[in-house]
């Protein structure tokens, strides 16, 4: 057995040495031969090689007939049964090895490819050829140029390596390291590559990209870039026909004009409107500035994410002059409450009854006396045009209709902008949308902003909180100017609800149809509550509640001083009462729509981007795994809302009920549930 294996291997050996010596080859015409017969070395003029079906024709040849070689001048021309043909100025052949050595003008002609190069190495058997010192390969409208390269004739795949660059009608590739197949006119990459199309560049390091249908497919490093727009992630896909592409894992959208980051784990672009839809988890960074050496940046996020380019035109705008601002409002009008001082109430007559106001309630007139009166209750006559502008710069912000759908535009408006080309990005935000800034918070279930005007719209159920107040209504408007937060507008059954002690459940608050408050180096500094304004405020002497003050007035004037209510100006027609504490009744502490949520405010971008928290605590893992020996320090324990705890029981809806008189700290236990958020 062990001898027939041996003669197996033998046999085996003897073939393969047989096949690598190959046929010895023919001549198969020629016009002349000189010294053949003599030395076995003949110069043939006109030569017709022939090998196993391949010709091999030049102008002239030494061909060496013991060695089965020849080196061949002239025109040569090399014809493959399989219809592969070559040309150059110089070859030299083995026809042992069917190695042959193409130099000058080589070109390698294989149906649609075209190959040329100075230098050529090609094995006759295999059908691979490989070109050093700069080639050039053109396959229809498809142009390849490397420094090195192979060319497969089997499978019609070729390899270049370094300067590569792929030229195709619509797009110039740059890389290399580059497989190209010319039957399917694909281009596979393996390192750094470029696509440069006609406005935009498409970049990764491993990659394939159909230069008939124009689509591309990245893995590595993945870019894609049109003018100020970007859009990365692990994986991307690109139909440049289609102006549609698709990236998946920690997807970045940057606009470099418009100063807009969105992020999230899914984004799907659009070219025709430069729109970029970001799912799972998506989130956006709107630029915001404190002065001129501080970012404070606004972090939107919610379910979706979308933001497209539109014109300026087609842009409902958002109106804030609508309403009349501070430096037009005349002194003399103001009645003012001082909300840090003290307001002695007025007594109720012998037989108990207190003066009622003119909506019909029973609460005390204020104390008027000229040493105690906190309240100037006389009125002025405004100047006639001041009144009437703004009886009618009410009714009109009234009677505005709000924006249902964040992404609606009127195309139909004509106005002296209607020819206007200019455009703008905009970021809608649907479901469970949230804002964190380090000094405002806000949530609804959508949001909208506009990069033209700079304003953030909030819709359906949305609430703001700023400066130690919760603000809501039915719609919200934040403006910003020069990078700061300008201006804020409440639409609609706008309410204000502030408490300056945490674990106190004595809430001031304001309400009004359209609320308006002004910024000032980005912290809310005043505001103005116009239409049906009502406000209820806790008064305190020496440190404890004395009292409930309740002001009704066409409209109120909010000024704000290191995070609290610190006056409140009413304008024009005021009622105003003072209840002690010991006679406040349930029904007075919460003016009609109170709501109070303090557990639905963001705290920190953390907390509404769970990304970010993931991305802080990596460096931190991996400190402590280097330090096995150290013993870790316990980290603080987890603060956990206790039953007990008075300060929790207030972040409930409304109403809220208290002790109708001041409860210490120690008694708020008793204070009754309210409804959950």
């Amino acid at each position: 057995m062990v001898r027939i294996f041996l003669f197996s291997v033998l046999l085996t050996l003897v073939s393969i040495a047989a096949f690598s010596q190959g046929r010895q080859i023919e001549i198969r015409s020629s016009e002349l031969i000189k010294g053949f017969q003599a030395s076995g070395f003949a110069r043939i003029i006109r030569p017709v090689f022939a090998q196993e079906g391949s010709t091999l024709a030049a102008d002239s040849a030494d061909f060496n007939q013991a060695s089965n070689t020849f080196d061949a001048f002239g025109h040569v021309v090399i014809t493959q049964p399989s219809g592969t043909t070559i040309y150059s100025d110089l070859l030299n052949y083995d026809g042992n090895t069917k190695l042959a050595i193409l130099t000058n003008n080589v070109r390698l002609i294989d149906g649609d490819v075209t190959l040329t190069t100075n230098n050529l190495t090609y094995n006759m058997n295999t059908r691979i050829g490989i070109y050093k010192g700069g080639g050039k390969i053109v396959n229809g409208k498809n142009v390849l140029t490397s420094k090195n390269g192979y060319y497969f004739a089997a499978t019609r795949d070729a390899y270049f390596r370094n300067n590569v660059i792929l030229t195709t009608p619509d797009a110039l590739i740059k890389n290399d390291t580059l497989r190209y197949n010319s039957n399917s006119k694909i281009a596979y990459f393996y390192g750094p590559t470029n696509i440069y199309g006609k406005d935009d560049t498409l970049y990764t390091e491993n990659g394939t990209y159909n230069t008939t249908n124009e689509q591309a497919r990245f893995g590595k490093n993945n870019l894609y870039t049109q003018g100020s727009k970007s859009l990365t992630g692990d994986s991307l896909f690109y139909d440049r026909k289609a102006g549609y592409g698709k990236a998946i894992g920690h997807v970045t959208f940057i606009d470099t004009a418009e100063k807009a980051i969105l992020k999230g784990g899914l984004g799907e672009y659009k070219k025709s409107d430069e729109s970029i839809l970001v799912t799972k988890n998506p989130y956006v960074v709107i630029i915001s500035e404190t002065d001129s050496s501080k970012v404070d940046s606004i972090w939107m996020t919610a379910d979706t994410l979308l933001s497209k380019v539109i014109f300026t035109r087609d842009l409902i705008p958002y109106k804030q002059d609508e309403i009349i601002p501070d430096d037009q409002i005349s002194t003399k009008e103001t009645p003012e409450i001082n909300t840090q001082d003290t307001i002695k109430p007025v007594m109720a007559d012998q037989k108990g009854n207190r003066p009622a106001l003119r909506n019909g309630s029973k609460k005390p007139e204020m104390d008027v006396t000229p040493d105690r009166a906190e309240i100037r209750t006389e009125e002025k006559i405004p100047p006639p045009n001041l009144e009437k502008k703004k009886e009618k710069s009410i009714k009109d912000t009234l009677n505005k209709k709000a924006l249902s759908d964040t992404a609606q535009v009127v195309s139909s408006i004509k106005d002296s902008v209607s020819t206007d080309t200019t455009r703008t990005r905009m970021i809608m935000a649907y479901h469970n949308a949230k804002i964190f800034k380090s000094d405002l918070q806000a949530r609804a279930d959508s949001m909208f902003f506009s990069y033209s005007d700079s304003t953030v719209r909030c819709y359906v159920n949305p609430m703001v909180w700023a400066q130690g107040s919760q603000l809501s209504g039915d719609t919200i408007y934040l403006q910003m100017k020069n990078k700061k937060l300008d201006n804020m507008l409440l639409h609609h059954n706008s309410f204000i609800v502030n408490t300056e002690d945490a674990d106190s459940t004595n809430f001031n608050q304001i309400k009004g149809k359209v609320i308006t408050g002004y910024f000032k180096d980005n912290k809310l500094n005043n505001m103005f509550v116009d239409g049906n304004a009502e406000s209820v405020y806790y008064l305190k002497e020496d440190s404890a509640y004395s009292g409930l003050n309740h002001l009704i007035s066409s409209r109120l004037r909010i000024l704000l001083k290191n995070n609290k209510l610190n006056n409140i100006s009413a304008i024009s027609t005021i009622e105003a009462s003072i209840t002690p504490m010991e006679d406040l009744k349930e029904e007075d502490r919460v003016l009609k729509g109170f709501i109070w949520k303090p557990r639905d405010r963001p705290k920190s971008k953390e907390e509404i981007i769970p990304q970010l928290a993931k991305a802080e605590q990596k460096p931190a893992a991996a400190k402590k795994s280097d330090k096995k020996s150290t013993p870790a320090k316990s980290a603080p324990a987890k603060r956990t809302p206790s039953k007990a705890n008075p300060a929790k029981k207030s972040e409930q809806n409304a109403p809220v009920k208290t002790p109708a008189k001041v409860v210490p700290k120690t008694a708020v236990k008793t204070v009754a549930k309210t409804n959950q958020n």
